[in-house]
Formats: structure tokens, sequence, C-alpha cells
């Protein structure tokens, strides 16, 4: 079986960092000039690197770039059959909906005369209205006014960031945001150009006078938001905090970039772009939550910034792929993904039950319907070292080093992914075996 080039690049790039190529601390090369030097696109070299950041081989820094991680602990032992995966935020199709049926039907649904009429579209130039009008119907549904004109689809929500950060931050601006962010984020704002300026939080998220500032001294283009549940730390800004913080993005004429997939999990709040109309770009992508295949996004945009977003994402997708994007279209035509977000926020209200049962005394947070949590980590654990004996007690866990802006201190921690295992019993297999290693420290392991 061929070995996909990224993952050749992925070995290249360990034997490098394991022979000293790469020394620990030295910056690896830029995405661009990795993919100039490997003659692949920068879209594999961002998955070679993604995939080297979870694996702690590189860190990437904003300010500094991406650099060879210096290890806090011996190399991890390779992975072990059987081996309990709560770094990958990926998660599974609900349990009780059965995956293959689901695609079975709506491909069998094209092949009967849908696929055709996609695929006959001749001079294609853009998304079908047909499905930017499903977009829109259905975040309309999430508390924003939303208007096909100003709605775009695009192959999942990083492309959807992409653009946005093209859009709204360009190259040189700056953009506020938590002080631990997505490696996603990193990687876009690197391509871009733009500067992402960590900013001071508390348990309701962002400090609107922290960010204030920030506008005041540091020059800021835009707000970094994913209010439901952040990632990594988990903070679910209260309602009174998002209202602070759209009046500061009024007030200072900043653009604010709402990426928040699990917001049709939490009805409760309205999100930012229903308190900043005019100035917030919402992007919600489907994968998290009607599971990965379906790679399509829905990003709503401020009408000063429909021209722009367009010819950006032309420029770097064209557009999505018409056959997800019909899927994505039937599936909330029939109400099929109404089903899927509410099986996905049960099956996450029981992880966080039993997460918080066994590690809520170690100070473990995550709003109730989030699909991962943080779990703070306090001496003699420093994130690394933690990881390395987590995966020796056959759990794999994503640290702090993956996420940490360049200049940040603190903030130890490691992210749980709550959905991505194969089941309830597992999961609490998982979350158990880090409590007892949070309880008797590593060498009863």
């Amino acid at each position: 079986m061929t070995v996909p080039t990224w993952q050749q690049l992925l070995r290249t790039l360990e034997s490098e960092i394991a022979s000293g190529t790469l020394q620990p601390g030295q910056p690896a090369p830029s995405q661009r000039a990795a993919a100039r030097r490997w003659g692949v696109s920068v879209a594999t070299v961002t998955r070679v690197y993604a995939e080297a950041t979870r694996r702690g081989w590189l860190h990437a820094r904003v300010g500094s770039g991406t650099v060879v991680a210096r290890p806090a602990a011996p190399s991890s032992p390779p992975p072990a059959a059987g081996l309990h995966d709560l770094a990958m935020n990926a998660p599974r199709v609900p349990r009780h909906l059965n995956a293959s049926a689901l695609l079975r039907d709506a491909f069998a649904r094209l092949a009967n005369g849908r696929a055709h009429a996609l695929l006959d579209r001749a001079g294609q130039a853009s998304e079908a209205p047909q499905h930017v009008e499903a977009a829109a119907q259905w975040l309309s549904t999430l508390g924003i006014d939303a208007q096909p004109c100003r709605t775009f689809v695009t192959p999942g929500a990083q492309a959807g960031l992409l653009v946005a950060l093209r859009s709204a931050v360009g190259e040189g601006g700056g953009m506020a945001c938590e002080p631990l962010v997505n490696p996603g984020l990193v990687a876009a704002a690197e391509f871009v150009g733009a500067r992402l300026l960590p900013v001071a939080v508390d348990a309701e998220g962002p400090k609107p006078e922290a960010v204030e500032a920030l506008a005041v001294t540091r020059g800021l283009r835009a707000l970094y938001a994913s209010p439901s549940c952040s990632n990594p730390l988990a903070l679910h800004w209260s309602a009174r905090r998002r209202q602070a913080l759209a009046a500061v993005a009024e007030k200072h004429d900043l653009w604010v970039i709402e990426d928040d997939d699990l917001l049709p999990m939490d009805p409760a709040t309205l999100p930012l772009c229903a308190l900043a109309p005019e100035r917030t770009l919402l992007i919600v992508g489907l994968s998290k939550l009607a599971g990965f295949a379906l790679r399509t996004g829905f990003v709503h945009v401020p009408r000063a910034l429909v021209d722009a977003y367009r010819r950006h994402l032309r420029a770097a997708v064209w557009m999505a792929s018409p056959v997800l994007a019909e899927i994505a279209a039937h599936w909330l035509g029939t109400g099929l993904m109404d089903e899927l977000v509410q099986a996905r926020r049960q099956d996450a209200m029981q992880h966080q039950a039993i997460a918080a049962a066994l590690l809520g005394g170690h100070g473990y947070r995550a709003p109730a319907f989030g699909t991962h949590g943080w779990l703070p980590l306090a001496k003699p654990w420093d994130a690394e070292r933690f990881a390395f004996h987590a995966r020796r007690h056959g759990v794999a866990v994503a640290a702090d080093g993956e996420f940490r802006l360049a200049g940040v201190r603190g903030w130890a921690g490691v992210r749980l992914a709550l959905s991505s295992t194969a089941s309830s019993a597992e999961l609490r297999e998982a979350l158990e075996a880090l409590a007892h290693l949070l309880a008797h420290g590593p060498k009863t392991g």
C-alpha cells in the first residue's frame, strides 16, 4: 500500500529531529520554505507540521515561528494497541446513529439524479444558489439574521478561517485571542502573515479592558472568538462578556472572527454575530457535528467584507465541493443535521458528566455540551511530563505546548478530547487512568 506523501514527509521530519539535524529550540523551516524544499503544497506541509506538533516534536509560537520542541521528558513510547486517544479532537458520529447508513443514503440520493445535475453545471463559477440558501436558513436558526447574499459555503471551517484572516486582518495585522489557541489558527495566521496577540482571560472569557488596551497600543484589527467552548481552554464566554466585547469591537472598529463549530449545541447564548452583525464573521463547520467526512463550513460576513471575502475565497479554494455541499444541504433540509446536533449534544453531556465525576476535583472544566475539556496541572506535574506518563498508562492527551503563543506563561495543563473514543466505557477507562495518575503519581504506573 502506498504511504501518503504527508506521512512520508512526517517520517523525514522525525528523522531530522532524531538525528540532530534539527536541534531542540531551533526554528523549523517556514511552511512555505518547507513546501519549496519538499516540492509539495503548503497544505501538505501544514498537515505534517500539525501532526508533528500533536506528537510534541514541534511547537508553533507566534512571533518566533515554529520551533523544534525541547523535550521535558524522555521520548514518548510508540503508540500501543488499545491506546485511548484523547489528544485528537475528532468526534465520532454519535454511536446510536449509523454513519454508514447515513452516507449510503446520501450517495444513493446523488446517484438518483442529483450527481448528474451537479457535474453538468458547465462554467460553474460559484456555489450553487440552493446550497447557499440552505446554509443561510440554517444559520438563521442559530440566532442571527443570516442573508444568502452574505453567506458562503467553504470546504471546512479551516478554509473559512483562512479566508477570514486574509479578508479581515491581513498581513501584519494584529488579532487578539486567548493565550492558548487552536494550532489551526496559528497555521492560518502564519500563512496570512497576521499577528496573534494573547489577551488576559478569566472564567467568562477575554477581559474587555485587556482587548481595549491592545486595540489602543498594538493596532488591533480583529478579535478571535470561539465562545461556546474555546480550544483548548474550554472557556464558555458568558452572555455579559459577549455583550461587553461586542461593544469594544464597535468602539474600536474591530472585526470579530467568531469561529464556533459548537454554536448549534449552545442554544441558550446569543452568538457575537447577533450582537455585532456588521463587525462579525461567523464560521460554523459541520465536521465536528456530523463527522470529519463532511468537510463543509458556512461563513456569514458583514456587508463591508462581502466582496473581499468572495475574492479571497476564490483565490484560496475557488469553492466548496458541490457534492459535499449537496449532502450538507440535504441533511439541513430534512432535519437530519438537527438530529445529529442533538445526538452530539447528548453524547457530549454524558461524556462531560463522566469527566466531571472523575476529574472535577482536579480542576477539570468544560461546558456541559463541550466535546473537549481542559485539565490544569500543578507541581510536580508539567504538561509534557504528564503527557508522557499518561501515554504509559494507555492514554494520549494534548499538552499545553501545542497551543501556547509566544511569551505566554502559566496555563499548564492538557486538553482532553472526549468524543473520539469508541464508547463511553472506553472513555471512562481512559479518564480513570488519568485520575489514578493524578492521585498517585507516575511511580505507580
